[in-house]
């Protein structure tokens, strides 16, 4: 048996394959091929899509599509796999696992970190790797069940991002700019602890012996002359139990928006250290095996919704969480209000 993509064979070929897809009685299958005749294909899932088919000699065994869009609108999951059929006389041997692993093998060269799918059943898609991620409505109006499998190595990708960050650090000149009024500089957050993934933000808690806003200025104004940077905000907390004032600056590098949001905490105030502290225990208690489950679950959390870095780390190394349904089921279980305080 071989693997073939139609967008990518010769035109006698694809004729041979339509012809075959003509066989399929199911309607999904049946609009499929009108996407084909009438080409549409790109225009309904998206650019750059692709047809996977299973072949034994020139029959058809299975076949799937990876593309971008699907029935479900969800703009930060890609690539689906859709459309997926096994002809009755080749049911039951499990083909379609071979299909899907060549899937999830394209998704991967193209840095996807997982393929989604979309279906009403209940137990059929686990089999070949699949975890279940959630249900929303579909385009039609009616619930879907959404599923999810690795791709890329997701080490790999946070890694790349990490290096990024990096990169933003030393441009950006941070870390000089507080320094050049006296001001301790601390790295916190997902990055000091390997746990950055696609979320753009870098975390410092700044220690100075007072608050002085004046000079608190000198160093964001020094920060802002860089022309990459195209936004800021300040909160003055310093009479608060919080004894801080927050800025934050947004820093454009390749195009991208990274958020950099820097602490300024009162040295000898309750929360001086206190988070570092927390960052030293959490990568103590890190493994690669459940690194990678928080990178997963911070890969597969919708760009719309805001979830404290804290929250991962606690489900994942407290509780055992590995899937997006239980961390989704933990958090309604655990509501977090204000600073969380938890540690390994």
């Amino acid at each position: 048996m071989r693997i073939v993509e139609y967008f990518e064979s010769d035109a006698s070929t694809r004729q041979m394959l339509l012809l075959e897809l003509r066989r399929c009685d199911w309607s999904a299958g049946r609009f499929l091929v009108r996407l084909l005749e009438e080409e549409t294909f790109a225009k309904t899932l998206g650019g750059d899509g692709k047809l996977f088919f299973l072949l034994d000699g020139n029959s058809v065994v299975s076949f799937l599509t990876l593309t971008t869009q699907d029935c479900i609108v969800a703009p930060d999951m890609a690539p689906w796999i859709g459309f997926v059929f096994t002809f009755p006389e080749y049911r039951g041997q499990h083909h379609i696992g071979t299909l899907m692993e060549h899937a999830r093998k394209s998704a991967a060269q193209n840095s996807a970190a997982f393929v989604f799918l979309a279906t009403n059943h209940v137990g059929l898609y686990e089999k070949y790797g699949f975890s279940y991620w959630g249900s929303r409505n579909d385009i039609h109006g009616e619930m879907s069940r959404i599923y999810y499998a690795p791709a890329a190595d997701i080490s790999m990708l946070a890694n790349d991002a990490q290096n990024c960050a990096r990169d933003v650090i030393c441009l950006s000149g941070i870390r000089e700019a507080w320094e050049m009024i006296g001001a301790k500089v601390n790295q916190v957050g997902s990055l000091a602890m390997g746990l950055l993934m696609k979320h753009r933000d870098i975390d410092f808690h700044i220690y100075t012996d007072t608050l002085d806003v004046a000079e608190s200025f000198k160093a964001i104004s020094q920060i802002c002359a860089n022309p990459n940077v195209t936004r800021l905000e300040y909160r003055n907390l310093a009479t608060t139990d919080e004894t801080c004032l927050e800025w934050h600056v947004w820093y454009k590098f390749h195009g991208e928006e990274w958020q950099i949001d820097m602490i300024q905490i009162l040295k000898g105030s309750q929360f001086d250290g206190h988070f570092e502290h927390v960052a030293e225990r959490i990568k103590a208690a890190l493994t690669p095996e459940n690194r990678r489950a928080i990178l997963e679950l911070k890969y597969l959390t919708p760009a719309d919704e805001h979830i404290m870095g804290i929250e991962y780390y606690q489900a994942v190394i407290a509780d055992g969480v590995r899937t997006y349904a239980q961390f989704s089921d933990w958090r309604k279980e655990h509501p977090t209000n204000g600073i969380n305080l938890w540690r390994p």
